[in-house]
């Protein structure tokens, strides 16, 4: 990893009170290693309550374009990730996707 030419995008959502994870976290972060020129994501790091949870997310988001749309990746989560944190994770993307577009460039 290069510090001075990736960045990391962070996205937060609170995380819901029926979900296993409320009981110790109080928001679900998603951090994203990012490739500024070509605006694509490098590498995907989450606070999601089981390596599994954060294995799809990485697979979900690595290689994703931050400067395109980020509603092909809100759809998979609707399709693809069936518990309680699903509106947590979206909430998270596109805090990241928000992010990143209102970087200073």
């Amino acid at each position: 990893m290069d510090a001075r030419k990736q960045m990391i995008v962070l996205g937060y959502a609170k995380v819901p009170a029926q979900s296993t994870t409320h009981a110790t976290q109080e928001f679900f972060s998603l951090s994203l290693l990012v490739e500024p020129p070509h605006c694509t994501v490098l590498a995907v790091d989450s606070t999601a309550a089981t390596a599994m949870a954060r294995e799809w997310l990485a697979s979900l988001l690595v290689g994703a374009d931050l400067s395109g749309d980020d509603g092909p990746f809100l759809d998979a989560v609707d399709r693809h990730y069936l518990g309680p944190a699903a509106g947590s994770i979206k909430q998270a993307i596109r805090d990241a996707w928000r992010r990143y577009a209102g970087r200073d460039q």
